[in-house]
């Protein structure tokens, strides 16, 4: 395996170690009537802390889109790294 092939390889890896994290959900809001005090949220997403992380809020989690977003990075990282693969060269002896 060279060089590039190692990149993209690694490249995919973290892309889908982020998309397991933050996975599609169906809903980043929880119900108003049921938050005793005003909301926490992100300053980076404006997302309330008990949505979008799976650690968090697995039952919201859109299982269909997440593998189909996983087994398309793994189609393309896995395209890309035997595109990038080295070529032997064969001569004739001449």
């Amino acid at each position: 395996m060279n060089r590039k092939q190692e990149i993209f390889l690694w490249i995919g890896l973290i892309i889908i170690q982020v998309m397991i994290v933050f996975p599609p959900v169906g809903r980043l809001q929880g119900d108003p009537g049921s938050v005793d005090g005003p909301p926490v949220s992100s300053i980076v997403t404006g997302w309330t802390q008990n949505y979008g992380v799976i650690t968090r809020d697995y039952i919201n989690i859109r299982f269909g889109l997440l593998a189909a977003q996983l087994i398309i990075v793994a189609a393309v990282t896995a395209a890309v790294v035997y595109t990038l693969r080295e070529k032997e060269h064969t001569y004739d002896g001449h």
